[in-house]
């Protein structure tokens, strides 16, 4: 445009809230994840196991629906206990199984690219911090997280609670509470190690060689040191030890294992904090190339 040209107008529409700016990466991720067709078709596969315990909980409480398909309703009823165990082990075991897949298939498609095609500058030169980069990111693999843990989670809960009555959920209200805090602790300790690895890596397919590398050397490392050793001390870097103490201390079950569960949450702290530390310092507006 020329100097003498004043036709030029700024952007006069509305703004969105600073607080609520990371939304935006937040959105365009979503939707670039969503535009895969086999990662849709995963993600649906994600809810036939929600599904299946779903019509075990109804079977249970409807004798029409056993006599049709001539089963014992005592054998159901022995069989399919809902309690904590259920919705612990039977239900949210399963489910982060299948949420550890999403966070490995997604999360170094979210920031590897950006930093390999050196985009960081595009981001920050908008009314984004990198606190916002990082969230955004962030909340795209929380609501994947969410959508197939516990919030099936709890609409499981919600049924069984109609079903069974004032009685049960007197007597198991702490679950609801525990699979939202135990989601959310999850996705926090899985998804920023694997965000800080691509970060670092910068490629896709090598970014999820590491994670899976780093999650197996751990596992490995830590079980030599609890056989070699005979000390707790070994389940601090084996990720299964430390979501099954989490678990036991957020759903109230006395653990047969030996790891606190001070020393769990101090693990999980930890990667939390070095992870982000190594995030933050790759993202940034500038890159000194040797």
């Amino acid at each position: 445009m020329a100097v003498y040209d004043h036709g030029y107008r700024g952007y006069s529409g509305p703004l969105m809230p600073a607080r609520t700016r990371f939304l935006v990466i937040s959105r365009y991720g979503l939707r670039d994840v969503f535009a895969s067709k086999l990662f849709l078709a995963f993600f649906a596969f994600c809810f036939a196991w929600p599904l299946v315990l779903l019509v075990a909980m109804y079977l249970r409480y409807n004798a029409e629906a056993l006599a049709l398909i001539n089963l014992d309703s005592a054998d159901l009823l022995e069989f399919v206990q809902v309690n904590t165990w259920f919705f612990q082990n039977l239900f949210l075991r399963a489910q982060l199984y299948l949420a550890f897949i999403v966070v490995l298939v997604v999360g170094p498609s979210l920031v590897s690219a950006d930093l390999r095609n050196r985009a960081m500058p595009l981001y920050l030169s908008r009314p984004l911090t990198r606190t916002d980069y990082v969230l955004g990111k962030l909340v795209v693999l929380g609501v994947l997280v969410s959508a197939i843990t516990w919030a099936p989670g709890l609409l499981l809960f919600v049924i069984q609670a109609s079903l069974g009555g004032r009685e049960w959920l007197l007597e198991h209200w702490r679950i609801a509470p525990s699979l939202v805090l135990l989601s959310a602790v999850w996705t926090l300790g899985m998804s920023l190690p694997m965000l800080a690895i691509a970060a670092w890596v910068k490629w896709k397919p090598w970014a999820r060689i590491v994670f899976m590398g780093a999650v197996l050397t751990g596992t490995a490392f830590g079980e030599f040191y609890k056989q070699f050793y005979d000390s707790w001390l070994g389940s601090m870097v084996v990720a299964f030890d430390v979501t099954d103490a989490l678990s036991d201390a957020v759903f109230g079950v006395e653990s047969p294992g030996e790891m606190p569960a001070a020393a769990a949450w101090a693990a999980v702290a930890g990667l939390a904090a070095l992870s982000a530390a190594l995030l933050y310092r790759r993202v940034r507006a500038f890159e000194v190339v040797k």
